[in-house]
């Protein structure tokens, strides 16, 4: 069984930057209603939900964004590109526990993490309608 060229994913399909605004947009809206749902009263099955409601929208985000990612950086600097770009986003995203754990302990409020996730997402948004994708000039590399 050989691979075949005839299967096209989702991004293929309805175009990255689309499903870079959709999934920004449902992290926008659902990440703090789904986490404060969550606490509100905490159990298996709502962990579960929500743990598996966060993981389709970060699966859709970055099954696109890897992909965008390298197609609005010119060939000749993408390597360097691309690895600033995740190394940058690793840096800031690096402080991600100590920033909930603060959000927690000032507001008292144990849904915070999933307001600190639609922040995320909104400077995501930002950038995906900034981002646009590199065309090449006849015979420029």
């Amino acid at each position: 069984m050989g691979y075949s060229n005839q299967r096209l994913v989702l991004s293929d399909r309805v175009g990255r930057k689309q499903l870079l605004i959709a999934a920004t947009v449902l992290a926008i809206l659902t990440a703090y209603p789904a986490m404060s749902w969550l606490v509100a009263a905490p159990s298996f099955l709502k962990l579960l939900s929500v743990e598996l409601w966060l993981a389709v929208i970060y699966s859709l985000y970055n099954g696109a964004a890897v992909v965008y990612l390298t197609e609005i950086v010119p060939p000749r600097i993408r390597t360097t590109g691309f690895s600033l770009a995740y190394s940058l986003a690793t840096c800031i995203g690096g402080f991600t526990p100590l920033i909930c754990t603060s959000l927690i302990q000032k507001t008292g409020n144990s849904a915070m993490p999933g307001a600190w996730l639609a922040v995320a997402a909104l400077c995501g948004l930002f950038a995906t309608l900034l981002a646009r994708p590199y065309e090449s000039k006849a015979g420029a590399l």
